[in-house]
């Protein structure tokens, strides 16, 4: 390949050789001839116009001197005579065309004579007989002078035209011989071009086009080898690459086979409904269970409404739809039965994250919630069947306390100040019971109000200050500019708020500062307590909304319902919670309402 390169460009650098080295030729040949006109004729020239000049000044200097004015004509003669004679050395030193030395030889022997014939007339007294000899020999001796330096002028001069001639023809041929160079390099490149080209990309092409076929999964295409250079190496290699993908695919298409089988078997296996779903939203595999109960629904070829939309948002790149709350579940008609299902929509994602499918799970949990609400009803009537006797002990206790039946003595008002002090805390933890069944089961009513969101957090700062002040906090206020409205039942968000303070001042220690904020977040209105607490380990962060949570070594009184009855008016709200938390670093509890327009005033609503 690298010879094929290069005697395919070889003629094209001799060409540009041979262009360049004629190029230099002419180039010194023209400056030749230019310094010749320059340097040669040019001179004598100048020489010859010195001589005409200054034998003019001579001429003149014998007129003035007839005229009368002697003694300025001999100074005039005196400056002009060796001009003359430096004229007439230059040129005698630099004759170079034939003729020049005749002329320049016939002005030295004329010049010599006039010399003499000056120094004789200088030397006559009589004006008369130096008229004469001035018209009769001197005049005659220097018109000769004059038209013989003429002479040589016009000699150098035809010299100089000539060789302006000679440069231009020389230039001309020359302009020729390069265009004609040129546009026999020209072709001869665009021949060895096509040449090269077809000789490198015609492989190229071949390989390219078989590359693109095997692209498509023809893994059955080959590529003629017809050199041994570097593109037959390269045609030789991708040939036994086909060979070997071909051996791969089969491989692969066993081993897929074989997985996809097991894969069905799989999910076939789980009594669970599974679908999954194409990039478009379409199915195209379903498990025994999913297909039963679509046929079921009479919804085969689509999943219902409300799970649609979830796999629809997911398909678009939303995140997975993950539920864990009875409150998600939908409610089919199977079999003239409500069967809830819990669903669970996991996007399939490849390396780079993009999705390219959806996998739907609907887990049956209609007997866990049957439980849930046997669970709830039961906590709700032992709720209730334990508040009244309490009442009654409540109730006891005061009036022993009060000693309208008889006087205590102090062991005995101990006993019955620890009782009434238990008693109080059992009353809080039933009725903090009974309002969590009731939240759970939908019964709580609520009175909503659309208010603004800053408005609400300055509602309850008084309360929550003075629950600061109590355990020897400061309470500070972060509310943003211009927020939003929310709908919000303002007493029972007072509980949440309360919790959560109350939660944060007994993790702080005291003179530390607990704030309450208030500020947008992604379409909803975020409110949060931060504290400067010894914070909460990672583990155990999933757990604190859980029922009857408490952590280990919390010094702290109360049956971990508090955070769980937060969450449930929360999620009643249509709104979440969440904690971020650090140890030693304190903790975060927030909670996220649904934001409506900035509202100054209160609408109050009732609803169930």
């Amino acid at each position: 390949m690298k010879r094929r390169i290069f005697l395919g460009l070889a003629p094209i650098f001799l060409l540009i050789l041979a262009m360049g080295a004629y190029a230099v030729f002419l180039f010194a040949k023209l400056g030749t001839q230019v310094d010749v006109v320059l340097r040669e004729n040019y001179r004598s020239v100048i020489a010859a116009q010195k001589m005409k000049e200054s034998a003019e000044s001579m001429d003149s200097a014998l007129n003035i001197f007839l005229l009368g004015e002697e003694e300025r004509g001999r100074k005039i003669y005196e400056e002009s005579l060796p001009k003359f004679e430096e004229g007439l050395e230059t040129e005698m030193g630099n004759i170079t065309l034939p003729g020049e030395g005749t002329l320049a030889n016939t002005i030295s022997s004329l010049h010599d004579n006039y010399s003499q014939q000056t120094a004789l007339f200088w030397k006559l007294s009589d004006p008369k007989a130096q008229k004469e000899m001035y018209f009769q020999n001197l005049l005659p001796m220097f018109t000769k002078i004059k038209n013989t330096a003429q002479a040589i002028i016009s000699l150098n001069q035809d010299n100089i035209v000539t060789a302006d001639r000679d440069a231009r023809d020389l230039s001309a041929r020359s302009t020729r011989y390069m265009i004609f160079a040129s546009v026999t390099g020209i072709v001869a490149a665009i021949l060895f071009a096509g040449r090269l080209q077809r000789s490198i990309l015609q492989p190229i092409e071949t390989l390219t086009m078989v590359s693109r076929e095997l692209g498509d999964g023809k893994l059955d295409q080959a590529i003629p080898v017809a050199s041994r250079d570097e593109l037959g190496e390269l045609a030789e290699s991708f040939n036994k690459m086909a060979a070997k993908l071909r051996a791969y695919r089969q491989v692969t298409s066993d081993q897929i086979l074989q997985a996809r089988h097991m894969t069905e078997l799989t999910f076939s296996a789980f009594p669970d409904p599974i679908i999954a779903l194409t990039p478009q939203g379409v199915i195209n595999f379903t498990n025994p269970a999913a297909l039963s109960l679509l046929h079921k629904i009479g919804s085969t070829g689509s999943l219902p409404t409300e799970i649609q939309k979830e796999a629809e948002n997911i398909l678009k790149g939303g995140q997975d739809y993950l539920p864990i709350g009875f409150e998600k579940c939908v409610v089919l008609r199977v079999d003239d039965k409500e069967v809830f299902l819990l669903p669970r929509v996991i996007g399939v994602r490849d390396e780079l994250g993009t999705v390219f499918g959806a996998a739907v799970i609907l887990q049956d949990i209609t007997r866990l919630r049957l439980l849930n609400e046997v669970k709830s009803n039961l906590v709700s009537t032992v709720s209730h069947e334990l508040k009244t006797p309490l009442t009654s002990v409540r109730m006891g206790l005061h009036l022993l306390l009060e000693e309208r039946i008889g006087t205590l003595n102090p062991k005995q008002t101990e006993l019955l100040l620890a009782a009434r002090e238990d008693s109080e805390r059992l009353l809080g933890m039933i009725n903090n019971m009974l309002d969590l069944a009731k939240l759970e089961s939908g019964e709580s009513q609520q009175s909503q109000e659309t208010m603004n969101a800053g408005t609400l957090v300055q509602c309850l700062s008084g309360e929550l200050e003075e629950l600061a002040e109590t355990h020897g906090c400061k309470l500070t206020l972060g509310i943003e500019n211009g927020l939003p409205g929310v709908r919000a039942d303002v007493e029972q968000l007072s509980h949440v708020f309360t919790n959560l303070v109350s939660n944060a001042v007994k993790h702080s220690r005291y003179g530390q500062s607990v704030e309450v904020a208030a500020r947008r977040q992604d379409g909803m209105v975020r409110f949060s307590v931060t504290d400067q607490g010894g914070g909460i380990p990672k583990e155990l962060q999933t757990k604190v909304f859980e029922r009857f949570f408490r952590i280990d070594g919390d010094a702290s009184s109360g049956a971990g319902l508090g955070l769980a009855i937060a969450k449930e008016i929360v999620i009643a709200h249509g709104g979440v919670i969440g904690l971020k938390s650090k140890p030693s670093e304190g903790s975060t509890f927030y909670f996220d309402l649904p934001a409506l327009q900035n509202l100054p005033g209160i609408t109050r609503e009732k609803s169930a």
